[in-house]
């Protein structure tokens, strides 16, 4: 396996941004929730996990297991801000309805518009 790349945990500690959503290149719901951030003007870091380094099996299956363990779930997207998993697109939309997306980001000196 390849130590090289970092695990899931230590690409939210290395991103550019507090909000971090894990995605793959070709997932509608990706791109809904990519669009939501955008529209929200919400600046965030993108881990797409079949390009580049990710793209290779081995890397691509223990980043997906990470993120299974950190979230609870199996399906992507994922979006953390900071280390607290938001969830995927219809979680990212019902935080952000009940508050919880304003609360998280908050914590990071982001506000929504």
């Amino acid at each position: 396996m390849n130590k090289d790349v970092p695990d899931a945990r230590q690409l939210l500690q290395q991103a550019d941004q507090p909000v971090v959503i894990f995605t793959l290149s070709w997932c509608s719901f990706c791109h809904a929730a990519r669009r939501l951030l955008e529209s929200l003007k919400i600046p965030y870091t993108v881990v797409e996990l079949d390009t580049g380094i990710y793209k290779a099996a081995e890397i691509h299956n223990r980043l997906r297991q990470d993120l299974r363990q950190m979230s609870g779930s199996n399906t992507l997207p994922q979006l953390f801000i900071g280390n607290t998993p938001v969830g995927g697109f219809t979680d990212t939309q019902a935080a952000l309805r009940n508050g919880k997306l304003k609360t998280l980001l908050a914590e990071h000196n982001i506000s929504l518009p």
